[in-house]
């Protein structure tokens, strides 16, 4: 029995320091570049590249200013001014009481205001489409164009389902899931291809062949 926790002990102290380190790592590559900004609404986290006509760009899950300038970054070569914003809870950028759609969409305000910018065109992808819609709704002067990719926006009720519904089960284990830093990164270490699979909806064949 004593073996057996003394390498219980010794799994458990190794899975930490790894973790530790990972995630040490990921905190220096996902603030590479980017700087957090003062605004109205509070510190909102950015990543500027280029000259032209300003393009706030909205990520999606999975990623913050880092994802949505692997997105737009292609567009600084045909004179766009790409500004990559964390979402509220996204790596630096803190979560507010309120982070509906409707508050993230007057926050992106407030940081165009922060950088003097009168109007931009506006990129939401994913889960970036409500508040980057929200954006144009409650702020049409201030935007140039809206462009969505892949949104995750309302769909008309007589209209059929692009996908099975998900059972509450999974629907809560994918929340605890990506609620904790720890479970997410055990997952991809023990089960990468179920996690790309289900959490992202992508098949893992596909992520390979890229």
């Amino acid at each position: 029995m004593r073996a057996v926790a003394l390498g219980l002990l010794i799994a458990a102290l190794w899975t930490g320091w790894h973790f530790r380190q990972d995630m040490a790592r990921a905190t220096v590559l996902a603030g590479a570049g980017s700087e957090v900004v003062e605004t109205r609404c509070g510190p909102i986290e950015v990543q500027q590249a280029g000259q032209g006509i300003p393009l706030l760009m909205i990520h999606g899950s999975g990623g913050g200013h880092d994802q949505g300038m692997a997105w737009a970054q292609p567009l600084t070569q045909h004179g766009v001014r790409v500004i990559a914003m964390s979402r509220f809870g996204y790596l630096r950028t803190p979560r507010p009481p309120d982070a509906s759609p409707e508050a993230q969409a007057d926050a992106h305000v407030c940081l165009l205001d922060a950088l003097g910018i009168q109007r931009a065109a506006v990129m939401g992808v994913s889960a970036g489409g409500p508040s980057a819609m929200q954006t144009a709704i409650r702020h049409p002067d201030r935007v140039r164009a809206l462009v969505l990719v892949v949104p995750i926006a309302w769909k008309p009720g007589d209209l059929a389902a692009s996908a099975p519904p998900i059972a509450d089960w999974k629907d809560e284990v994918l929340l605890r899931l990506l609620g904790s830093d720890f479970l997410y990164w055990a997952s991809l270490q023990l089960a990468r291809d179920q996690v790309v699979r289900h959490v992202l909806a992508t098949p893992p064949e596909l992520v390979a062949a890229a």
